[in-house]
Protein backbone atom coordinates (compact mmCIF):
# COMPACT_ATOMS: atom_id res chain seq x y z
CA UNK A 1 0.00 0.00 0.00
CA UNK A 2 1.35 3.52 -0.92
CA UNK A 3 1.70 6.37 0.97
CA UNK A 4 -1.58 8.09 -0.46
CA UNK A 5 -4.00 5.12 -0.41
CA UNK A 6 -2.45 4.75 3.56
CA UNK A 7 -3.76 8.41 4.04
CA UNK A 8 -6.82 8.39 2.13
CA UNK A 9 -8.68 4.93 2.34
CA UNK A 10 -6.89 3.07 5.03
CA UNK A 11 -8.27 3.02 8.66
CA UNK A 12 -5.13 3.86 10.22
CA UNK A 13 -4.51 6.79 8.15
CA UNK A 14 -8.07 8.01 9.31
CA UNK A 15 -7.13 7.91 12.74
CA UNK A 16 -3.51 9.67 12.19
CA UNK A 17 -5.35 12.36 10.28
CA UNK A 18 -7.26 13.11 13.39
CA UNK A 19 -4.18 12.55 15.99
CA UNK A 20 -2.30 15.50 13.64
CA UNK A 21 -5.83 17.29 13.45
CA UNK A 22 -6.08 17.43 17.53
CA UNK A 23 -2.26 18.49 17.76
CA UNK A 24 -2.87 21.46 15.28
CA UNK A 25 -5.91 22.83 17.25
CA UNK A 26 -4.07 22.46 20.42
CA UNK A 27 -1.23 24.26 19.14
CA UNK A 28 -3.34 26.90 17.99
CA UNK A 29 -5.44 26.90 21.13
CA UNK A 30 -2.32 27.51 22.76
CA UNK A 31 -0.88 29.70 21.17
CA UNK A 32 -3.91 31.87 20.99
CA UNK A 33 -4.08 32.02 25.53
CA UNK A 34 -0.88 33.21 25.00
CA UNK A 35 -1.54 35.67 23.30
CA UNK A 36 -4.54 36.79 25.58
CA UNK A 37 -2.62 36.04 28.29
CA UNK A 38 0.07 38.15 27.64
CA UNK A 39 -2.41 41.22 26.27
CA UNK A 40 -4.50 40.95 29.63
CA UNK A 41 -1.24 41.09 32.10
CA UNK A 42 0.29 44.16 29.84
CA UNK A 43 3.65 41.56 29.88
CA UNK A 44 6.62 43.19 30.06
CA UNK A 45 4.45 46.93 31.08
CA UNK A 46 5.45 47.29 35.01
CA UNK A 47 5.45 50.24 37.42
CA UNK A 48 7.30 50.98 40.29
CA UNK A 49 5.11 51.50 43.45
CA UNK A 50 5.58 54.61 44.82
CA UNK A 51 5.73 55.07 48.93
CA UNK A 52 2.14 56.26 50.10
CA UNK A 53 2.81 55.73 53.80
CA UNK A 54 1.80 59.26 55.64
CA UNK A 55 -0.53 60.35 52.67
CA UNK A 56 -4.07 60.50 53.03
CA UNK A 57 -6.62 58.26 50.97
CA UNK A 58 -7.38 60.76 48.47
CA UNK A 59 -3.68 61.43 48.04
CA UNK A 60 -2.74 58.03 46.81
CA UNK A 61 -5.17 57.56 44.69
CA UNK A 62 -4.40 61.10 42.90
CA UNK A 63 -0.44 59.45 42.70
CA UNK A 64 -1.47 56.14 41.86
CA UNK A 65 -3.57 57.76 39.27
CA UNK A 66 -0.71 58.86 37.10
CA UNK A 67 0.57 55.62 37.45
CA UNK A 68 -2.64 53.55 35.87
CA UNK A 69 -2.95 52.02 39.52
CA UNK A 70 -5.98 51.55 42.18
CA UNK A 71 -6.02 52.09 45.64
CA UNK A 72 -7.65 49.80 48.02
CA UNK A 73 -8.65 50.52 51.66
CA UNK A 74 -8.73 47.11 53.67
CA UNK A 75 -8.12 47.68 57.08
CA UNK A 76 -8.12 50.65 59.71
CA UNK A 77 -6.08 50.58 62.90
CA UNK A 78 -5.00 53.02 65.47
CA UNK A 79 -1.56 54.24 65.47
CA UNK A 80 -1.01 56.45 68.57
CA UNK A 81 1.70 58.59 66.60
CA UNK A 82 0.39 58.71 62.92
CA UNK A 83 -1.92 61.27 61.92
CA UNK A 84 -5.30 60.02 62.28
CA UNK A 85 -7.03 59.09 58.65
CA UNK A 86 -3.51 58.42 57.27
CA UNK A 87 -2.00 55.56 55.36
CA UNK A 88 0.64 53.32 57.99
CA UNK A 89 0.51 50.47 55.91
CA UNK A 90 0.47 49.55 51.90
CA UNK A 91 0.67 46.13 49.86
CA UNK A 92 2.56 45.57 47.93
CA UNK A 93 5.31 47.29 49.36
CA UNK A 94 6.94 50.90 48.25
CA UNK A 95 9.35 50.49 45.01
CA UNK A 96 7.88 46.44 44.18
CA UNK A 97 6.97 46.53 40.80
CA UNK A 98 3.78 45.50 39.58
CA UNK A 99 1.20 45.54 36.50
CA UNK A 100 -1.10 48.80 35.82
CA UNK A 101 -4.55 48.54 36.43
CA UNK A 102 -3.40 46.24 39.47
CA UNK A 103 -5.15 47.19 43.56
CA UNK A 104 -2.74 48.91 45.63
CA UNK A 105 -3.99 47.73 49.42
CA UNK A 106 -3.75 50.44 51.78
CA UNK A 107 -3.99 50.20 55.66
CA UNK A 108 -5.02 53.30 57.34
CA UNK A 109 -5.06 55.61 60.85
CA UNK A 110 -8.69 55.50 62.34
CA UNK A 111 -10.35 58.71 62.16
CA UNK A 112 -11.41 58.70 65.42
CA UNK A 113 -9.60 57.16 68.36
CA UNK A 114 -10.97 54.13 70.53
CA UNK A 115 -11.90 54.75 73.57
CA UNK A 116 -11.79 51.99 76.49
CA UNK A 117 -13.33 51.77 79.82
CA UNK A 118 -11.28 51.92 82.64
CA UNK A 119 -11.33 48.82 84.78
CA UNK A 120 -11.61 49.00 88.26
CA UNK A 121 -8.04 47.40 89.09
CA UNK A 122 -7.75 48.81 92.60
CA UNK A 123 -6.55 46.25 95.36
CA UNK A 124 -5.29 43.68 92.77
CA UNK A 125 -2.03 43.28 92.12
CA UNK A 126 0.49 45.12 89.60
CA UNK A 127 0.90 41.88 87.29
CA UNK A 128 -2.29 41.23 87.19
CA UNK A 129 -3.52 45.10 86.72
CA UNK A 130 -0.85 45.18 83.84
CA UNK A 131 -1.89 42.46 81.95
CA UNK A 132 -5.83 43.36 82.25
CA UNK A 133 -5.04 46.99 81.22
CA UNK A 134 -2.67 45.40 78.38
CA UNK A 135 -5.62 43.04 76.73
CA UNK A 136 -7.94 46.29 77.03
CA UNK A 137 -5.80 48.00 74.67
CA UNK A 138 -3.89 50.17 76.94
CA UNK A 139 -0.19 50.69 78.68
CA UNK A 140 0.67 51.00 81.62
CA UNK A 141 4.69 53.79 81.18
CA UNK A 142 5.08 53.82 84.77
CA UNK A 143 4.95 52.86 88.62
CA UNK A 144 4.51 55.04 91.24
CA UNK A 145 4.96 53.65 94.98
CA UNK A 146 3.44 55.27 97.79
CA UNK A 147 2.43 53.93 101.72
CA UNK A 148 -0.47 51.76 101.91
CA UNK A 149 -1.34 49.40 104.35
CA UNK A 150 -2.00 46.54 101.80
CA UNK A 151 1.61 46.19 99.96
CA UNK A 152 2.29 45.54 96.02
CA UNK A 153 -1.52 46.12 95.48
CA UNK A 154 -2.79 48.59 92.94
CA UNK A 155 -4.33 51.95 95.20
CA UNK A 156 -4.51 54.21 92.54
CA UNK A 157 -4.35 54.87 88.28
CA UNK A 158 -3.09 58.39 86.70
CA UNK A 159 -3.13 59.50 83.20
CA UNK A 160 -1.72 62.49 82.20
CA UNK A 161 -0.58 63.35 85.79
CA UNK A 162 -4.22 63.17 87.13
CA UNK A 163 -6.19 60.34 89.05
CA UNK A 164 -8.12 58.59 86.89
CA UNK A 165 -11.70 56.86 88.31
CA UNK A 166 -12.85 53.00 86.79
CA UNK A 167 -15.25 53.41 84.17
CA UNK A 168 -13.41 56.87 82.58
CA UNK A 169 -13.34 56.35 79.17
CA UNK A 170 -9.37 56.98 77.72
CA UNK A 171 -8.03 56.59 74.20
CA UNK A 172 -6.60 53.51 73.20
CA UNK A 173 -2.86 53.15 73.64
CA UNK A 174 -3.50 55.31 76.56
CA UNK A 175 0.18 55.66 79.08
CA UNK A 176 -1.20 55.00 82.68
CA UNK A 177 0.90 55.21 85.62
CA UNK A 178 -0.30 52.70 88.70
CA UNK A 179 0.10 54.12 92.13
CA UNK A 180 1.36 50.92 93.87
CA UNK A 181 1.18 50.11 97.94
CA UNK A 182 4.18 49.95 99.70
CA UNK A 183 3.10 48.93 102.93
CA UNK A 184 2.18 51.28 106.27
CA UNK A 185 5.00 54.39 106.65
CA UNK A 186 7.54 54.79 109.88
CA UNK A 187 6.26 58.01 109.31
CA UNK A 188 3.11 59.52 111.48
CA UNK A 189 0.70 61.83 109.49
CA UNK A 190 -2.61 64.07 109.85
CA UNK A 191 -5.60 62.96 108.18
CA UNK A 192 -6.57 65.96 106.39
CA UNK A 193 -10.38 67.02 105.89
CA UNK A 194 -12.04 64.90 102.82
CA UNK A 195 -15.74 67.09 104.05
CA UNK A 196 -17.48 68.33 101.15
CA UNK A 197 -15.08 66.80 97.99
CA UNK A 198 -16.09 64.71 95.57
CA UNK A 199 -14.23 61.06 95.00
CA UNK A 200 -12.16 62.32 92.56
CA UNK A 201 -11.09 65.40 94.17
CA UNK A 202 -10.67 63.15 97.64
CA UNK A 203 -8.41 60.35 96.13
CA UNK A 204 -5.89 63.29 95.26
CA UNK A 205 -5.90 65.18 98.30
CA UNK A 206 -5.59 61.76 100.40
CA UNK A 207 -2.85 60.15 98.29
CA UNK A 208 -1.19 63.65 98.40
CA UNK A 209 -1.12 63.17 102.30
CA UNK A 210 0.12 59.83 101.79
CA UNK A 211 -3.41 58.05 102.92
CA UNK A 212 -5.63 56.38 101.01
CA UNK A 213 -9.25 56.12 100.68
CA UNK A 214 -11.22 52.63 101.94
CA UNK A 215 -14.28 52.07 102.27
CA UNK A 216 -16.98 54.14 100.48
CA UNK A 217 -20.64 54.28 101.84
CA UNK A 218 -23.62 55.85 99.80
CA UNK A 219 -26.34 56.99 101.31
CA UNK A 220 -28.32 56.15 98.33
CA UNK A 221 -26.86 53.63 96.07
CA UNK A 222 -25.73 55.44 93.11
CA UNK A 223 -26.59 54.70 89.31
CA UNK A 224 -23.81 56.12 87.19
CA UNK A 225 -24.15 59.59 88.62
CA UNK A 226 -21.10 58.83 91.47
CA UNK A 227 -19.61 62.23 90.49
CA UNK A 228 -22.67 63.91 92.12
CA UNK A 229 -21.97 62.05 95.20
CA UNK A 230 -19.90 64.32 98.06
CA UNK A 231 -18.89 63.62 100.53
CA UNK A 232 -20.17 64.36 104.68
CA UNK A 233 -18.45 62.03 107.13
CA UNK A 234 -15.27 60.40 106.99
CA UNK A 235 -13.37 58.13 109.56
CA UNK A 236 -10.75 58.73 110.86
CA UNK A 237 -11.79 62.18 111.42
CA UNK A 238 -9.64 65.27 110.08
CA UNK A 239 -6.92 65.80 112.70
CA UNK A 240 -6.00 63.11 113.39
CA UNK A 241 -2.63 61.16 113.35
CA UNK A 242 -2.48 58.00 111.58
CA UNK A 243 0.78 56.40 109.82
CA UNK A 244 1.14 56.97 106.23
CA UNK A 245 -0.97 54.43 104.48
CA UNK A 246 -3.50 53.71 106.46
CA UNK A 247 -6.90 54.23 105.13
CA UNK A 248 -9.76 56.69 105.07
CA UNK A 249 -13.03 55.36 104.75
CA UNK A 250 -15.99 57.85 103.39
CA UNK A 251 -19.49 58.02 103.44
CA UNK A 252 -21.10 60.05 100.60
CA UNK A 253 -24.03 61.37 99.89
CA UNK A 254 -26.07 64.15 96.87
CA UNK A 255 -28.19 65.63 100.06
CA UNK A 256 -26.68 68.99 100.31
CA UNK A 257 -27.94 70.24 103.62
CA UNK A 258 -26.27 66.84 104.97
CA UNK A 259 -22.96 68.20 103.21
CA UNK A 260 -23.14 71.95 104.59
CA UNK A 261 -24.38 70.78 107.91
CA UNK A 262 -20.90 68.48 108.12
CA UNK A 263 -18.80 71.56 106.68
CA UNK A 264 -20.22 73.60 109.72
CA UNK A 265 -19.70 71.24 112.49
CA UNK A 266 -16.18 70.73 111.34
CA UNK A 267 -15.50 74.42 111.26
CA UNK A 268 -16.80 74.81 114.33
CA UNK A 269 -14.93 71.85 115.67
CA UNK A 270 -12.06 73.60 114.80
CA UNK A 271 -12.64 76.68 116.18
CA UNK A 272 -13.31 74.95 119.31
CA UNK A 273 -10.06 73.55 119.10
CA UNK A 274 -8.12 76.93 118.85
Amino acid sequence: MDFKTFWKESTAGYITKRILLAILIFVALSWITLIIIDFYTQHGESVTIPDLQGLYVDEAENILDNYDLDALVIDSVYVKDKPLGTIVEQIPAANSSVKKNRSIFLVVNKLQVKMIPLPDVNDVSYRQADALLKSLGLRVSGVVYSPSEFKDLVIDVRYNGAHVAPGTRVPEESSLVLVIGSGLGDSISTIPSLIGMDITGAKSEALSASYIIGAMNYDVAPTGDEVKYRIYKQSPEPGQEMPAGARINIWLTKDQSLIEASINNSEEEEEAFF
